[in-house]
């Protein structure tokens, strides 16, 4: 069982709906995904993580990038919110993501963590390549994506 698929089995195990904060990275280079490294399937991701108690949405965008990545966000701006349920195995999964258009102080960026690897995908690559939740790459490829407010995936 990969590290990803562990993951996904403790969060579905917990019976909670999981609250966490999400990163739309764009530039002249594409989009910035992170992917685990030790599943030869895993798919891209936005980078994020968990909401925890005390946070305030910012922070934990800030401290994810900071834990996970080499950049500082210089700027996130709200945009829209997705509840997300899908299956990872045998494990119902539901989420509930808040997806911020943020703005880095660099556009190389390496990982802090050995599980982790972020990547640049050019338009072409993303928008077709397996990044979940696939609903938010598929709204960002509207001119409008901007206009969103709520998005909902439902298994």
């Amino acid at each position: 069982m990969s590290r990803e698929e562990r993951f996904f089995a403790a969060v579905a195990a917990r019976q909670l709906v999981r609250a966490s904060v999400r990163a739309i990275v764009i530039s002249d280079r594409g989009f910035l995904v992170q992917r685990p490294t030790d599943g030869p399937n895993a798919h891209n991701a936005f980078i994020g993580g968990e909401y925890e108690l005390g946070d305030s949405f910012q922070a934990r965008l800030r401290a994810e990038f900071e834990e996970e990545t080499s950049a500082r966000v210089v700027s996130a701006h709200y945009r829209f919110v997705v509840e997300n349920r899908f299956r990872s195995g045998s494990h119902e999964v539901q989420t509930l993501e808040h997806y911020f258009e943020v703005t880095l102080d660099r556009e190389q960026v390496s990982s802090r963590e050995e599980h982790l690897e972020q990547v640049w995908l050019s338009p072409g690559q993303f928008f077709t390549a397996d990044v979940k939740p696939a609903i938010v790459r598929d709204a960002l490829r509207t001119a409008t994506w901007r206009d969103v407010r709520h998005l909902a995936v439902t298994g």
